[in-house]
């Protein structure tokens, strides 16, 4: 379980989160939704131990990774899967070797035995045939994919972190990297998706949290989101997504 008590944080002298509180199983498809600015990718940061609250406590799994050293915090890291929104693959690697690089650099795996994962994995995410293509070969949407395969190759986590998956794709694109979320969290693996995209985090979530003026104003599922009187979120809600029930999960 994930869980934040009373943290703040700040950038220089703006404050971006302001007595956030919530808890999170790691088995939970949660949905981090808010404008531009409103933190969303900073509590991702947060929970791998990127950056440090300015008050608060945050503990993962039991502990509390707020007062731990860098060098205590790989156990950590090691629970999750981030995939970031830029993706940051290696332009002088083609897809194979960005995926593959991991795993000569931390493993004692045998080239074959790096080539047989490398396949599997980027099977896994539908890109295998991507496998000597260059990062500025690759569509958007494969891009995304090869760097979810990279994400996947070190280890099995308790849990994925997807910082803006979607954005900058085509609906058919987003839509594809949807379903591979989905895919991915069929095992009793949830994930926790930061997104301004309402009508994709309701294609894969069961839970919906809102972040505004830096603090969490609800906390919710699908129907309650959809339905909400709250005049922020309702205002959020209803500028991408039409306001029927056919949207629920």
């Amino acid at each position: 379980m994930i869980e934040f008590r009373q943290v703040h944080f700040s950038y220089n002298s703006r404050e971006i989160l302001k007595d956030v509180n919530f808890s999170v199983g790691f088995h939970e498809r949660m949905a981090v939704l808010g404008g531009s600015g409103e933190g969303k990718t900073t509590i991702l940061k947060l929970i791998l131990g990127l950056i440090r609250p300015d008050g608060g406590k945050i503990f993962v799994d039991g502990e509390d990774i707020t007062v731990k050293q860098e060098s205590e915090l790989r156990d950590i890291r090691m629970k999750f899967n981030m995939v970031f929104q830029d993706g940051a693959l290696f332009d002088s690697l083609n897809v194979k070797e960005n995926v593959a690089f991991c795993l000569r650099e931390y493993t004692n795996l045998s080239e074959d035995a790096i080539d047989k994962k490398v396949r599997r994995i980027l099977h896994t995410v539908g890109v295998e045939h991507a496998l000597e293509l260059m990062p500025e070969e690759l569509s958007g949407g494969m891009h995304r994919r090869v760097s979810l395969a990279r994400s996947l190759a070190l280890a099995t986590p308790l849990m994925f972190l997807y910082d803006e998956p979607t954005t900058g794709l085509d609906p058919l694109n987003a839509d594809n990297i949807c379903r591979l979320i989905a895919d991915l969290s069929r095992e009793g693996k949830g994930f926790i998706m930061v997104t301004h995209k309402v009508s994709d985090a309701l294609k894969v979530a069961d839970r919906f949290v809102f972040l505004r003026d830096g603090r969490l104003l609800f906390d919710g599922n699908s129907h309650e989101l959809l339905n909400t009187t709250y005049t922020d979120l309702k205002a959020f809600v209803g500028e991408v997504v039409p306001r029927d029930s056919s949207h629920a999960r």
